[in-house]
C-alpha cells in the first residue's frame, strides 16, 4: 500500500516524505541550550545570520523569565553589535535594554550595561566621542556593579579613555584611581590590565622604577588562556628588558628578560638585537671594571 502511494510522487518529493518524520524528530530533539550553543559557535565562525537565527529561535520557544531566554536575547544583541558588516548598534542597544529590564541584577545585565557604554565609545562619522559623556556612561556601570568583572572592566576602560587627554595632572589622577582599584580588588581578573595602565601612567610621569615594577606585575598576573597554549610574550619581554636597560640601567633584570625572549622565541625578529644588547652590556661592564682598576 505504501509503495503504491510513493510511486505517485516524483523522486525529490519521495525523498522529502521519507525524510520528513525523521528530520522533524531530529529538529525537535535539539534543546534550546544546544541551539544557544550553536548560535555562539556560528557567531565565533562569523556566520552572523545563522547566529541570529539560532538566538531568535531559542527566544521563540523559551519562557521570557528563563535564563536561556535571557542568554539568547543577549546573544542576539551582541551579534547585532559586533557583526561586520551590517552591524546595527541601535538595534543591539534596544536588545541590551530588554535584557536589563527582564533581569536587572543578573550577570548578563551587568555585561549589557557595559555594552551600552561601549556603544557610546564608538567613533561617530570618524570623530571620537566626547570624553565626559563616555566617562559618565562607564561610571554608571561601575556604580551598579563595582565588584563584577563588567564593572571592573568599565573602570579600566574609563581610565584609559581619560588618558587620551594628555597631561601629567590627568596621569596622576588616573594613577590614584588605579592604585585604589588594585588595593580593593585583589582577586580581579583585570589586575594585569590595571598594571599595564599603571605602567603607562608612570611613563608619562617619569616614574621609571615603578614603571618597570608595574610592567613585570602585568606580565605575572596575565591570565593564561587554556584555548591558546601559544601565547606570544615576546613583546612583553622586550618591553621589560628595554625599560630595565635604558631607563634604569638595571642590567640584571634586562639580561633576564632578553634571555627569556631568546630562549622562548628564537625566531622572533627582536632576538638579533637582544643578543647585541647582551653583548653591549657585557662590554660596557668590562670596560667600567677596567677603568675602575686602572690607577
Amino acid at each position: 500500500m505504501m509503495s503504491r502511494f510513493l510511486r505517485a510522487f516524483p523522486l525529490p518529493v519521495i525523498a522529502f516524505l521519507v525524510c520528513f518524520p525523521g528530520c522533524a524528530e531530529q529538529k525537535n530533539s535539539v534543546s534550546p541550550e544546544e541551539r544557544l550553543a550553536a548560535g555562539w559557535q556560528n557567531f565565533r565562525g562569523g556566520e552572523f545570520s545563522l547566529a541570529l537565527r539560532d538566538f531568535k529561535g531559542v527566544g521563540a520557544v523559551t519562557a521570557i523569565d528563563s535564563p536561556v531566554h535571557l542568554a539568547a536575547l543577549y546573544g542576539e544583541a551582541t551579534t547585532w553589535y559586533l557583526r561586520r558588516p551590517d552591524e546595527d548598534p541601535a538595534r543591539s542597544a534596544t536588545l541590551y535594554r530588554q535584557v536589563i529590564q527582564l533581569a536587572p541584577t543578573n550577570s548578563l545585565a551587568a555585561w549589557s550595561w557595559l555594552a551600552l557604554a561601549r556603544i557610546k565609545a564608538q567613533p561617530v562619522e570618524g570623530n571620537a566621542p566626547e570624553l565626559e559623556p563616555l566617562v559618565l556612561a562607564y561610571q554608571e556601570v561601575i556604580d551598579r556593579f563595582p565588584f563584577h568583572p563588567a564593572g571592573e572592566e568599565a573602570l579600566l576602560l574609563q581610565q584609559a579613555a581619560r588618558l587620551e587627554d594628555p597631561g601629567t595632572a590627568r596621569a596622576r589622577e588616573v594613577l590614584e584611581v588605579l592604585d585604589a582599584f588594585l588595593e580593593t580588588h585583589p582577586e580581579s581578573p583585570w589586575r594585569s590590565a590595571a598594571y599595564g595602565l599603571v605602567a603607562h601612567c608612570c611613563r608619562m610621569l617619569g616614574l621609571e622604577e615603578r614603571r618597570l615594577e608595574a610592567a613585570i606585575q602585568a606580565w605575572k598576573m596575565a591570565e593564561v588562556d587554556p584555548t591558546n597554549p601559544f601565547q606570544d610574550l615576546a613583546v612583553t619581554y622586550w618591553q621589560i628588558a628595554t625599560i630595565a636597560e635604558f631607563e634604569l640601567g638595571d642590567f640584571e633584570t634586562a639580561r633576564e628578560y632578553y634571555r627569556r625572549l631568546i630562549d622562548e622565541y628564537p625566531a622572533e625578529q627582536r632576538v638579533f638585537v637582544a643578543i647585541q644588547e647582551l653583548a653591549r652590556m657585557d662590554e660596557l661592564e668590562a670596560r667600567l671594571r677596567t677603568e675602575a682598576s686602572t690607577p
